[in-house]
């Protein structure tokens, strides 16, 4: 019944009136245009080549952009562009001609009679003989923006046609010779100007910008009654399964109804009354079918992802078994290779342009939707949000596969798996869900709105109905506390915490969270929680933050321990007991850097030990200056215990702790550098080795017990050995490289490839005495360092 009441309400909306398309053109008499170019003059229309060459020695190399970047590529843009502000745009009848031209625009692309649009001027653009720009989307340069307008200036040329597609279809567009041709299409439409072929084609582009508009009524004879009844249904039935198997039991209903909508807008752009074409028809009667179901609809932005068994081109066959052939090719032996690049690879200009439009689609393996932002019920604002989509929630009137995606992979054949082909769409939809479960359906969306409700409960003396409210998330809280939007959840989580005054709903909710998204200003809630809840509950919140695991995954945990002093500081000053937060805080952080220090102590390759263990010293040096005495003094016993490689992490913790004004005066510091010196010393007072001494120390032990590694741990001990000739068989010469390797040992080893079995040749490297004397250079550098941070008492 699910998939019933959704098909039936794509069916209905997609039967309501049609309104537009997502591209027009209109002609209009030159004579109404009188344009002015500084430097140039007015423009004689129609243009002829002496005057354009006039704009392009007044015009620059015209960019594009691509994401956050304005950049200038004339294999992808190649034009000549003169900026807005060095036009003088005029004539008599020019006003009421745009005012015209926009009325028409507007009707044809189907936004509502109430919606007033006004062109921008954006750029003159000139494209001489071969200039072109490749398939592109324009990008919305103001809030008010949903469309390009483009005013091709009267001249003689061949080529150049403005090609725009949307959903799966294309609209070529040529400019007259001798009228002014105004072409508007949505801003979400894939555009692209072909290579001229002779002359000069000139175009002033503008931007259309919706001022006002209200949301189209139903009128009489709209389905607005069935759509209810689709809603009241859909939100009545069990949830369907997608392939129909996999419950014992009947599923709950679906929580919410996500119709995807025609067109591509941006958050800016969202909104109710800058729907484009259809959209904007079909989400005025959904809104109203929403408020007969008593239910509640929003505007929201959707990413969607489908993977489908795909066939590229070249892989096709006919009926008899042949590979078909594309492309126009005439050799008839050529097997597809008209389709390969000149490396022979097959597809892999495809791959890098991302035009994989003519593979067959066979079946849809697998697809996803996630809404990542949407609007608030009865308030012009929007939110970032997370929130998969599940099947059972789904309808959509067109297809994804019949939109063009924007971006596209294709996955060869691989021997288990291949010939998939991803692709990616961007899509407005509309979000419908019943009034009495609205603030579950907010709040699993990661909504701040919904902790705001929540708050508000308290604020107005109710707390039972924000605790009822508040246990309704436990379900799918879980999921919510990562990415970058955690931070606002916790903030906005916290007093709510405190205020609902019921231990378990508080941990509930604070739960999710890593420790990364802690920060100095939360330690006056986190101090108030764990005075109103006791330490025990304090602790368990603290060890949930961590993790499981409690390893450092991510460059945002090693960050956040650069914050940590500050904010134990905070908790400790704070009214309540921050204390019970900043102790297990500072213990967590301590574990999981006493893990790695271990794990990287037990690594025999000097380099890569060093490295790391360099990297560890600065969250070392954070996590001292951050512990209460009584953790320090734990924390400096265990690390006076471990091996020498230990100073590899001590001495960058000191020094880390040493710029921090004040701390190489801490007790904590003065015990670690005299650890630190007297091991240096202890460490140069050693005799320096002898020029004829190769001895090396072993390569540990061998947990197999092997017969191989005493003779190994012979040749390595010996001072006057320096080669060994060892005939052994692949396996144990693969044991013994691993033996050398994994203790990082200054010994080559190569195969001689003579005889049977092979020759195992070992031979120490100068190494064994350059790594001695580095070693002995670097522990100099540092208790010369040491000693002039702690200077020894005189006397």
């Amino acid at each position: 019944m699910g998939r019933g009441a959704r098909k039936h309400l794509a069916e209905l909306l997609g039967g309501a009136e049609q309104r537009g398309d997502f591209s027009t053109r209109i002609e209009m008499p030159a004579r109404a245009l009188r344009i002015e170019v500084d430097g140039v003059g007015e423009l004689p229309l129609p243009l002829r080549a002496p005057v354009t060459k006039k704009l392009i020695a007044q015009a620059r190399q015209a960019r594009f952009g691509r994401g956050e970047q304005t950049l200038t590529d004339t294999g992808v843009r190649d034009t000549w562009e003169i900026t807005p502000d060095r036009l003088t745009l005029g004539g008599p009848d020019w006003d009421l001609t745009l005012e015209g031209v926009l009325d028409g625009v507007r009707a044809a692309l189907g936004l509502p009679p109430t919606t007033v649009l006004r062109a921008e001027p954006h750029a003159l653009l000139v494209y001489g003989k071969g200039q072109f720009f490749l398939p592109h989307q324009d990008s919305e340069k103001n809030d008010a923006m949903v469309g390009s307008l483009v005013v091709s200036l009267p001249s003689h040329h061949t080529g150049g046609e403005l090609v725009v597609a949307h959903g799966g279809r294309s609209i070529i567009h040529q400019a007259s010779r001798e009228r002014l041709t105004f072409t508007a299409f949505y801003a979400d439409c894939r555009h692209e100007v072909k290579p001229v072929k002779s002359g000069y084609r000139v175009t002033l582009t503008m931007n259309l910008l919706a001022e006002r508009a209200r949301p189209a009524d139903g009128g009489d004879g709209t389905p607005v009654a069935d759509l209810a009844h689709c809603l009241t249904e859909h939100f009545a039935q069990p949830a369907e399964e997608r392939y129909g198997y996999g419950r014992s039991r009947p599923a709950p209903p679906p929580n919410r109804l996500v119709y995807l909508l025609d067109h591509e807008y941006t958050q800016r752009g969202l909104g109710w009354d800058r729907l484009k074409g259809a959209d904007a028809t079909r989400a005025a009667l959904l809104r109203q079918a929403a408020g007969q179901a008593d239910c509640e609809a929003v505007l929201a932005l959707a990413e969607v992802r489908e993977t489908w068994d795909a066939v590229p081109p070249y892989d096709r066959y006919d009926h008899y078994g042949e590979t078909e052939h594309f492309d126009d090719c005439e050799d008839d032996e050529c097997e597809g290779e008209c389709l390969l690049d000149p490396d022979g690879e097959p597809g892999a200009e495809r791959r890098r342009t991302g035009d994989f439009s003519d593979y067959e689609l066979n079946d849809l393996i697998d697809d996803e939707i996630t809404l990542g932002w949407w609007t608030r019920p009865g308030s012009p604002d929007g939110e970032r949000i997370s929130l998969p989509v599940p099947y059972a929630e789904v309808c959509a009137t067109t297809e994804n596969k019949e939109l063009t995606p924007y971006q596209s992979e294709y996955e060869g054949y691989m021997g288990n798996y291949g010939n998939t082909l991803d692709r990616w769409y961007r899509r407005a939809a509309v979000v419908v869900w019943p009034r009495q479960r609205a603030f579950a359906a907010r709040a699993e969306a990661g909504s701040e709105g919904a902790l705001k409700e929540l708050q508000g409960h308290l604020d107005d003396g109710k707390p039972e109905l924000a605790r009822t409210l508040a246990r309704s998330l436990a379900p799918f809280w879980k999921h919510h506390g990562s990415g970058p939007d955690a931070a606002p959840l916790f903030t906005a989580a916290l007093p709510v915490a405190v205020g609902l005054a019921e231990a378990d709903t508080a941990a509930m909710l604070l739960a999710p969270f890593g420790v990364e998204t802690l920060s100095e200003h939360h330690a006056p809630g986190l101090a108030k929680a764990a005075a109103r809840y006791g330490r025990a509950w304090a602790r368990e919140a603290v060890g949930s933050w961590f993790g499981p695991t409690g390893a450092w995954t991510g460059a945002d945990r090693t960050t956040w321990l650069t914050s940590l002093p500050g904010l134990c500081t905070a908790l400790r000053t704070a009214d309540g007991d921050g204390d019970a937060v900043a102790a297990p805080l500072v213990g967590g952080a301590w574990r999981t850097t006493e893990q790695q220090l271990a794990g990287w102590l037990g690594i025999g390759r000097e380099s890569e030990r060093r490295t790391a263990l360099e990297r560890l010293g600065t969250p070392l040096a954070h996590i001292l200056q951050a512990a209460d005495t009584e953790t320090t003094d734990a924390i400096t016993t265990v690390l006076c215990g471990l091996p020498d490689a230990v100073l590899e992490c001590l001495i960058p913790a000191l020094r880390a702790m040493a710029a921090d004004n004040g701390m190489s005066r801490a007790p904590v510091f003065r015990t670690l550098a005299g650890h630190c010196e007297a091991r240096l010393t202890a460490f140069l007072a050693r005799p320096v080795r002898a020029a004829d001494d190769w001895s090396l120390t072993p390569a540990g032990t061998c947990r197999s017990g092997c017969d191989l590694c005493p003779d190994l741990a012979a040749f390595l001990t010996s001072r006057t050995r320096r080669t060994m000739d060892w005939p052994l068989a692949q396996a144990k010469r693969q044991h013994v490289h691993n033996r050398i390797d994994t203790a990082g040992l200054p010994v080559s080893h190569t195969t001689r490839r003579q005889g049977r079995p092979f020759t195992l040749v070992l031979t120490k490297t100068n190494a064994v005495f350059t790594r001695e004397r580095t070693a002995r250079s670097r522990a100099e550098s540092d208790l010369a360092w040491l000693r002039t941070q702690a200077p020894r008492p005189h006397g």
